[in-house]
């Protein structure tokens, strides 16, 4: 059973110890700062890893996810195959690596990410699920 006192004095640890996690993104200065803390972030927890992932990512996904409502709300769309590119390099994947996560051939990601193939349907929902994105950013 969940213990909330508990819970709370390790938030409430957690939050001064890291307050950029939960941030809100409310102008062009906080999406700044969020993201360099989410750079810093990935720098600091990746170096020298091989793989797998840290214990603070789901709150690093959160925060991804904020400032994407952010840029969304604020900025134009962007053509389906540049959000491709930018989700792979904020994400730090290779086409391969993404191309085996989301079950789409590699030679496809590589024509989806140069706008040399249109997305389709399916395309747009395995990208969109799995970067916690609308889908239809790829339509």
């Amino acid at each position: 059973m969940t213990n909330f006192t508990d819970a709370a004095r390790h938030f409430e640890q957690l939050h001064a110890a890291a307050p950029e996690f939960f941030m809100e993104i409310e102008n062009d200065d906080d999406l700044a700062r969020a993201t360099a803390f989410l750079h810093t972030f990935d720098r600091e927890t990746r170096a020298g890893a091989t793989g797998g992932t840290h214990l603070l990512d789901p709150l690093a996904n959160a925060l991804m996810r904020r400032v994407m409502a952010y840029e969304e709300a604020h900025f134009p769309p962007a053509a389906p195959d540049m959000e491709l590119r930018v989700l792979l390099d904020v994400h730090k994947l290779t086409q391969g690596q993404l191309a085996e996560a989301v079950g789409i051939d590699q030679g496809t990601i590589s024509k989806l990410a140069s706008g040399k193939r249109p997305f389709s349907a399916d395309h747009a929902r395995r990208l969109g699920a799995y970067f916690g994105v609308n889908p239809g950013v790829f339509l």
